[in-house]
């Protein structure tokens, strides 16, 4: 067996995860306004560069606004992030999720998954559609939640390149974090042969190019995702 290298974050990391967790869990409110650096540095026992430093990375995700002379003050992620924002907060630190994000989130996938189905039962790509059915036996034989949530990311992104669509695979790669982490949700919660049954069946109706099937069981799939996540 070959172990990875383990990588510990920087403080700079751990900075940014403590004060976006406290933002995305409502901790601090948009218009609140954090310590001076100087406290900031005194508070977590790191240098002024580390406080610097993390202030910024907060910035360029849309989570605080740094105004000159004035300090840094909680901004409204919601009104003013961007996908990398989004990303954040699917995938931050804890497993917090609030049943109005994934009910967004669930509704994307709505839309955008209807369409990908739909080409993808109209097209017929075959190579495409063979990567998703690999992806789908490489998770039957997966036996960890990082291998599960990946073959799951894969065999929709896969299903993104069955649809021919030039634009699909590069929305659902943006996404990546997003579909590991609620895939990893969904394997935590035992949820691993009903996902591999509604995926194969899925995978079949596009393959025998029965639109409507296709969207359905789809449809009923991202619905069985976000009521298993709303039980636990």
């Amino acid at each position: 067996m070959k172990f990875k290298p383990i990588e510990a974050p920087s403080a700079t990391e751990l900075l940014v995860t403590q004060i976006k967790n406290a933002i995305i869990t409502g901790q601090l409110k948009p218009g609140d306004k954090l310590p001076h650096e100087r406290e900031l540095a005194r508070q977590m026992n790191v240098s002024r560069s580390v406080i610097n430093s993390g202030l910024n990375r907060l910035q360029q995700l849309h989570f605080i606004h740094i105004r000159p002379r004035q300090g840094a003050f909680v901004a409204d992620y919601h009104s003013e992030g961007n996908l990398e924002t989004l990303n954040q907060v699917v995938d931050f630190d804890g497993g917090y999720y609030q049943t109005s994000l994934l009910q967004s989130i669930y509704e994307f996938r709505l839309v955008t998954e209807e369409n990908i189905v739909t080409l993808a039962a109209q097209r017929q790509d075959k190579p495409s559609l063979k990567l998703a059915q690999q992806a789908l036996n490489q998770f039957k034989q997966a036996v960890n939640v990082q291998e599960w949530s990946t073959t799951t990311f894969n065999f929709f992104h896969a299903l993104a390149l069955a649809s021919q669509n030039q634009v699909y695979p590069l929305i659902i790669n943006s996404f990546r974090p997003m579909y590991l982490k609620l895939a990893e949700w969904n394997s935590k919660d035992g949820g691993n042969s009903e996902i591999i049954q509604r995926n194969q069946d899925l995978l079949e109706a596009i393959s025998h190019g029965n639109v409507k099937l296709a969207v359905d069981l789809d449809h009923a799939l991202i619905e069985w995702s976000f009521r298993d996540l709303m039980r636990a």
